[in-house]
């Protein structure tokens, strides 16, 4: 064989050779610990464990009246997490699926915090000092009352939007909006659900969602409905929270505060007007 065929089988005859050596990591350094990462969803069955034995921790040892406020807390920073870790969000809970603040979600996770707090407290508070049957909390229908029309508020707005989701609004209606929300039309015609508006991505979603129109065409405006059913939810709840603090901090543990009848009456006249609205149509719109 000629030097020339030599010197040019050299490399790769090298490379043959660098491409046969193993290369083994280094050693770890004696009393290193390598971390190990947990999945997400095991990361959230912790924090979504912890968190409720967190606010039965709080009940039992925090001072009566304040051990409420303590455990109502606690129930809110859970579904903080549960937001957070699913949707990216803490206001993940309050998001509906048009990516925006939903009013009707806001005032069903308030009253749901307020009661199952104020009822998980009473029956802590009430097995601490031996009282038999501890879980025996009445419950005042009012309560019920309320509940349920909060429920029907929940429910009730997406079957009552329901309809508009197969609706094209009018192109009038589109431009005006998307002057008013410095947003080209095309983007409104992009990501709107037939005539209701929708923002682009769960990121976009606005405290100020909950005070505004849902169709295209009166998205930009605020809806009274909507301010009305916030200020008579915001009153109520209010109102209920300090009467139960005030119940357990009394050692009054045999029933959940009564609501009045007119104070119910308010709640349901301020929904219906907040679901009847729904069925208005705002943006001139037609079926697609």
């Amino acid at each position: 064989m000629s030097h020339d065929s030599e010197a040019s089988a050299s490399p790769r005859m090298s490379a043959v050779a660098i491409e046969q050596v193993e290369v083994h990591p280094a050693p770890p350094e004696t009393g290193a610990v390598t971390p190990v990462p947990l999945p997400q969803n095991q990361r959230l069955m912790l924090l979504t464990t912890a968190l409720p034995l967190l606010s039965v921790a709080v009940a039992w040892f925090v001072a009566p009246g304040w051990n409420y406020i303590a455990a109502s807390a606690v129930l809110l920073a859970f579904l903080a997490v549960l937001g957070q870790s699913i949707t990216g969000t803490p206001f993940g809970i309050l998001i509906s699926e048009r990516n925006i603040m939903s009013l009707s979600r806001f005032q069903a996770v308030t009253w749901t915090v307020i009661v199952i707090a104020g009822y998980m407290t009473m029956v802590i508070a009430r097995a601490k000092t031996n009282t038999p049957n501890a879980v025996d909390v009445a419950i005042p229908q009012e309560l019920w009352w309320a509940m349920g029309i909060s429920s029907t508020s929940l429910l009730g707005t997406p079957l009552l939007l329901s309809g508009k989701r197969s609706k094209t609004p009018d192109a009038r209606a589109v431009a005006s909006t998307a002057a008013q929300l410095s947003e080209s039309p095309d983007d409104i015609h992009a990501h709107c659900q037939g005539a209701l508006y929708a923002n682009k991505g769960i990121q976009d979603a606005r405290i100020s969602d909950m005070f505004q129109g849902d169709e295209v065409g009166n998205t930009a405006q605020i809806d009274l409905a909507k301010v009305q059913m916030f200020y008579f939810t915001a009153i109520a709840a209010v109102s209920y929270f300090v009467d139960i603090s005030m119940a357990i901090r009394r050692g009054s543990l045999t029933s959940l505060p009564e609501l009045s009848e007119g104070l119910v009456a308010l709640l349901a006249i301020s929904h219906g007007g907040y679901l009847l609205s729904k069925t208005t149509d705002h943006s001139n719109s037609k079926p697609s």
